[in-house]
């Protein structure tokens, strides 16, 4: 269990956790206002009859203490039932400064009681004592509340103390007295206050776990459908078609074609599949980071990409003009540039332009990735790093997309301390740039 003496709780915390004890300390609050409202009223309505002053010394602290008791839990009951009752501006503030209210006249009724004895309370502060603890286990208080309700009474303790007869002997005793109990309550109400908000930070942690598996058992289902369906297409077409081959249905020369479509249909069947073992393999594995020149890297990458598009495409690559380092997995980083590459060729006409641009600013590395394509619709923009996105859609030739690539990318470059953001227009073009931590 962590220890919050000198702190409140964690940022993400502390809203909830507010909202979670409020309805606890107004329970607690009511409680303690119902029995001593009881006593209250059975003391005082006695003492009409027997007359306590007669028998008791220091009755009159008495009567005194158990109005306070019976005015300050009236009082606390009826407001806090108006505010359950009505709705209120600023209810949360009001049923919060009610309980502390309450709380810290339970604690100052208390020491009224201990003075009650003797009129010197070092000789019974059990009252005072109690009173404080009951406070402290049973109100959840925030720091600065518990600090407030210390300096509080210790000044009422102070000034009280003033208006008694007592020796220096005597307020020194009764100051040390008072500087303990308030010592204890402190250390008391802060274990109270941990205990509890420990508890709160398990019950949210559960139920951020049990959302999270319950969005992946759905993500899982909703994938594997997907998946079902990707492959049902092609097997079925293979199905169909060599069926009719079986049945000798097709000339020589749809027959060639058939085979085609066959061959076709297991290199989709195969893609899928490969794509999902790669996107398993790369979420169980942990990326193996080298030292790596982002120029020797990016001229490597892209000599394969400048001979395939020599005949069709402009492609360019513009790196710095200093050698610039940074910690990557060199086939990981591979895939990311080969997907968004063969992205941009499938979505960039003929004799359209393909760049690659580095830059380098004291803390990160910039990979700029563009083209001058038909760009990217608005409404598809949001799911572009889904997986199996529903932005998913054939390139301008018909090449067949599973709608993982880019999933698999954001993915890659979260592995390395990368961002990767995305900026495009509709016939116009559309632009990657990956931001990666420096390394020289």
């Amino acid at each position: 269990m962590k220890f919050y003496f000198f702190r409140s709780a964690p940022e993400d915390y502390i809203e909830g956790f507010r909202i979670y004890s409020l309805p606890q300390n107004l329970k607690n609050m009511r409680l303690v206002a119902y029995v001593m409202l009881g006593i209250s009223f059975i003391v005082l309505a006695s003492n009409a009859i027997l007359k306590y002053d007669k028998y008791v010394w220091g009755a009159a602290y008495y009567r005194v203490a158990y109005i306070s008791y019976l005015i300050s839990s009236g009082f606390a009951l009826s407001a806090d039932y108006f505010l359950r009752k009505k709705i209120v501006n600023g209810r949360f503030l009001y049923q919060r400064l009610l309980h502390l209210i309450y709380g810290f006249t339970f604690a100052i009724t208390c020491l009224l009681m201990s003075v009650a004895v003797q009129g010197n309370p070092v000789n019974n502060m059990t009252m005072y004592l109690l009173g404080l603890i009951l406070v402290a286990v049973l109100w959840i208080l925030e720091l600065r509340e518990a600090l407030l309700l210390v300096l509080l009474t210790e000044l009422i303790f102070v000034v009280g103390l003033s208006y008694l007869s007592l020796t220096p002997q005597q307020l020194i005793l009764n100051q040390t007295g008072s500087v303990f109990i308030l010592l204890f309550f402190f250390i008391l109400s802060r274990l109270h206050y941990s205990f509890r908000l420990n508890h709160y930070m398990q019950l949210k942690q559960i139920e951020e776990q049990k959302s999270a598996l319950e969005a992946a058992n759905k993500a899982k289902t909703s994938i594997l459908g997907i998946v079902a369906h990707d492959l049902r297409s092609p097997y079925a077409s293979i199905e169909m078609l060599i069926k009719l081959i079986q049945k000798k249905m097709l000339s020589a020369e749809r027959e060639e074609t058939a085979y085609e479509l066959i061959l076709k249909s297991c290199t989709d069947a195969k893609s899928t599949i490969n794509d999902l073992l790669e996107m398993a393999r790369y979420e169980q594995e942990t990326p193996l980071l080298h030292h790596t020149n982002i120029n020797d890297f990016l001229e490597e990458v892209s000599i394969p990409w400048q001979m395939q598009l020599k005949n069709s495409r402009q492609f360019q690559l513009h790196l710095a003009e200093m050698p610039v380092y940074v910690n990557i997995d060199p086939d990981r980083f591979k895939r990311v540039l080969d997907n968004i590459i063969s992205n941009a060729v499938k979505f960039t006409n003929e004799n359209g332009l393909i760049r690659i641009e580095l830059e380098k600013s004291d803390s990160r590395v910039s990979l700029q990735i563009s083209d001058n394509g038909i760009g990217i619709p608005d409404h598809l923009k949001p799911h572009l790093f889904e997986s199996f996105s529903k932005a998913s859609r054939k390139g301008i030739k018909g090449e067949h997309s599973v709608g993982l690539g880019l999933s698999i990318v954001k993915a890659l470059v979260q592995q390395h301390g990368g961002e990767i953001e995305i900026d495009s227009s509709e016939n116009v073009g559309t632009t990657f740039r990956i931001h990666l931590p420096a390394n020289n």
